[in-house]
């Protein structure tokens, strides 16, 4: 994608140092265009090394079912506020019943997400058949997958219709 968009500049946060080393030791691992650092986006005492309202897409990857259900809100909250006007962040986790799991119910995501100023412009269930031919086994699956958008205003407030 870096090639793609040669004006990209990516800022990682997996959440664990070593998958910070992993990033920076592949090839195209660009310094001056990326930046992966450690830190947990629960824990509302540590400071993003970002200023609010200056990225344009955070892509959370079965990030949300690693938090505790009563830091959800917060750390959604607070990523909601790095991004840039008209920014996007894009979810895909798990959904109600995967693998006999209780997650994610649509309704709930929007809920979190437009609590935090973010307005829904996709938020969809993905469910498929999956099979694992060694262990003869067949699991549905089931994922969703959201895109939300900043509304926020120059002035870090939530612009209203």
């Amino acid at each position: 994608m870096m090639e793609m968009l040669p004006c990209l500049t990516v800022t990682e946060f997996p959440g664990a140092p070593a998958s910070c080393r992993i990033l920076e030791l592949n090839p195209e691992y660009d310094r001056s265009r990326c930046h992966a650092f450690d830190h947990d986006v629960s824990d509302v005492s540590a400071k993003y090394p970002m200023p609010d309202q200056s990225l344009d897409i955070i892509v959370l990857i079965f990030v949300l079912s690693a938090l505790h259900p009563q830091k959800m809100q917060s750390s959604i909250n607070r990523l909601a506020r790095l991004l840039k006007p008209r920014g996007l962040l894009l979810l895909r986790d798990y959904g109600r019943y995967d693998m006999a799991q209780l997650r994610f119910k649509k309704v709930e995501l929007h809920d979190l997400f437009s609590s935090a100023g973010l307005e829904k412009v996709q938020n969809l269930v993905d469910r498929r058949l999956q099979v694992n031919r060694g262990k003869q086994l067949t699991m549905l699956r089931v994922w969703v997958q959201c895109k939300m958008m900043s509304h926020f205003k120059d002035d870090g407030k939530v612009a209203t219709a």
